[in-house]
């Protein structure tokens, strides 16, 4: 495999999106940015990582990580709301009423807490399967699995404080987290919100407040009240 240098990406990426929020049409560049860096760090997977692809068991249907804190920065939520927001009316109203639920039942938990709560994310259909998965967050992307089994043993010793280790693809997993790093920093640099939250109160918030959104990504002003 060739080496790949994580840092010449996060600088790149910094610069994407180091752009200022312009005219009505800013967010729109800002958000096509962020479908091209997901759609290139799939390039990136292909180019330079040699492992054997075939042993990552993760697919549709399988829901075993997703009862975790998943944080966004708010370009991601604005992305993943707009996906939401052209659902079905049915399909709209049973995200909104879930995302209360949940959103009810783990904010203010830290990461140990909300693996105790058990509670599926908000965005997994009758099937287990993802309805975002066109726009699911970068941290969502980052993670590979070889084994089921040791998904579901690493959930449930989290919750007794045991460490139980899941083999998983280093490449991915380190590309993704710099990925997230550089969309955030390179928002800040663009004197924008770069700040992460967490996945179901903020899109929950932005669901129900779509006027806001460049109001907030250019002024910073979302407080952790504002979710609840």
């Amino acid at each position: 495999m060739e080496k790949y240098d994580f840092n010449s990406l996060l600088q790149k990426t910094k610069q994407r999106f180091a752009v200022p929020l312009i005219g009505s049409d800013g967010i729109d560049r800002l958000l096509s940015e962020l479908n091209l860096v997901c759609a290139d760090a799939e390039k990136l997977i292909q180019r330079y990582d040699d492992s054997d692809r075939s042993l990552i068991v993760c697919g549709a249907g399988c829901q075993d990580c997703c009862v975790v804190n998943v944080s966004i920065t708010l370009l991601e939520g604005i992305a993943i709301a707009r996906f939401v927001r052209k659902f079905a009316l049915d399909d709209l109203e049973q995200v909104r009423l879930k995302l209360d639920s949940l959103w009810s039942a783990v904010r203010g938990l830290d990461d140990d807490e909300r693996l105790v709560m058990r509670r599926k994310c908000a965005f997994l259909d009758a099937n287990g399967s993802c309805t975002i998965y066109p726009v699911r967050p970068l941290f969502c992307r980052s993670i590979s699995s070889t084994d089921v089994s040791t998904c579901r043993a690493a959930v449930a010793g989290s919750v007794f404080g045991e460490i139980k280790p899941v083999l998983m693809n280093q490449f991915q997993l380190q590309m993704y987290k710099v990925l997230f790093s550089g969309v955030g920093s390179g928002l800040e640099q663009a004197e924008l919100d770069g700040r992460s939250f967490q996945l179901s109160g903020l899109v929950r918030y932005l669901l129900n407040n779509p006027a806001k959104e460049v109001t907030l990504l250019r002024e910073g002003t979302l407080k952790w009240d504002d979710l609840y």
